[in-house]
């Protein structure tokens, strides 16, 4: 089968190889992860017939029956047409046992979800060898979680702004299920409104996705690379995929840019700032004007591709988002 890109998946899931009975979703966003794991199963189980039962395993179910995947696969379901098992991969699952099963014929289907796999794990390469096999990257950006916000909020009858959805997104976290919980929470408070406001986010939607981030932008166009590489490491460590984050830092540096350029036309710094949509927190604002001022428009407008070219990096190169996110910090801070 064909190694799939992070960008072809959607177009898989709409519609997957009718041959494919075997697929491994992985990545760095568990919610994301879990998401398309259950539309894979739930598209197998159709294709399986109207009785398909689903079956779900992970390492507790191996650590008491080491060969509880292979009788899974290899048995007929007593009361069903077929099975879907669904594995949650962990240090349990074998690979050398899972490609001698994958060798054999069988009427189920299969689902391992994973983490974040390296080129060379040994996972990753089977499934994207294998002949009725798939591996699905999925990795979370803007656009997915943009959609998750447009479905949702049409689901309930709202409309949002451009800028209110920047808002949004800024306050919501790297997990898209917990995101499409908190749209969904969104949606039922604004319900029968019309539209979402910036008022309803800030009531309902939890922010400390956007103070984390705002941490973490703000001690990069301060220059603090200790302060900025340790914001950007808790965040990974809260599940905050680096190229989100990195993206936050775009949004940042070009609200910054726009304030600058217009003081370098002729115009007034603050006026320039409450112009700006979304507008910085009135708490950040003093820090905001210190750092336009800092770094002035013509290394804002220079610092941009660097940032553009990052994230263009971490999302070709996802097991090297790590390196390539902290050499930008290191190359942006040295500037101030």
């Amino acid at each position: 089968m064909v190694a799939y890109k992070a960008s072809g998946v959607a177009r898989f899931l709409k519609s997957p190889d009718p041959k494919c009975r075997a697929v491994l979703v992985y990545g760095p966003d568990a919610g994301l992860v879990s998401e398309r794991g259950a539309a894979l199963a739930k598209t197998f189980a159709d294709r399986l017939g109207p009785t398909a039962e689903t079956i779900r395993l992970n390492d507790r179910d191996f650590a008491e029956e080491p060969g509880r995947l292979a009788i899974e696969l290899r048995t007929q379901a007593m009361f069903a047409s077929a099975k879907v098992v669904r594995v949650t991969a962990g240090n349990r699952l074998d690979v050398p046992s899972l490609k001698a099963l994958m060798g054999e014929p069988s009427d189920n289907a299969l689902i391992v979800e994973a983490g974040n796999l390296r080129p060379d794990s040994g996972l990753r390469k089977l499934f994207e060898k294998l002949a009725e096999g798939a591996a699905l990257p999925c990795y979370a950006n803007e656009r997915d979680l943009s959609a998750v916000i447009d479905a949702e909020l049409a689901d309930a009858g709202l409309t949002i702004d451009r800028d209110t959805k920047t808002y949004l997104m800024n306050r919501l976290g790297a997990d898209q299920a917990m995101s499409r919980t908190e749209v969904a929470k969104l949606a039922l408070y604004a319900r029968g409104r019309g539209s979402v406001s910036h008022d309803d986010i800030a009531a309902i939607v939890g922010d400390a996705a956007e103070i984390a981030l705002e941490d973490f932008v703000y001690a990069t166009s301060a220059g603090e690379p200790g302060n900025a590489l340790r914001e950007l490491q808790r965040l990974a460590a809260a599940g905050t995929n680096r190229s989100l984050a990195l993206s936050a830092l775009a949004r940042h540096f070009t609200q910054l840019q726009r304030a600058a350029a217009t003081q370098a036309s002729g115009g007034n710094l603050e006026d320039a700032i409450r112009t700006l949509r979304p507008r910085p927190h009135f708490k950040r604002e003093p820090m905001f004007l210190a750092h336009c001022r800092r770094w002035g428009a013509h290394r804002l407008a220079q610092a941009l591709p660097l940032i553009q070219e990052a994230i263009r990096r971490t999302r070709r190169s996802p097991d090297l988002e790590g390196a390539s996110a902290e050499r930008l910090l290191l190359a942006l801070t040295s500037k101030i």
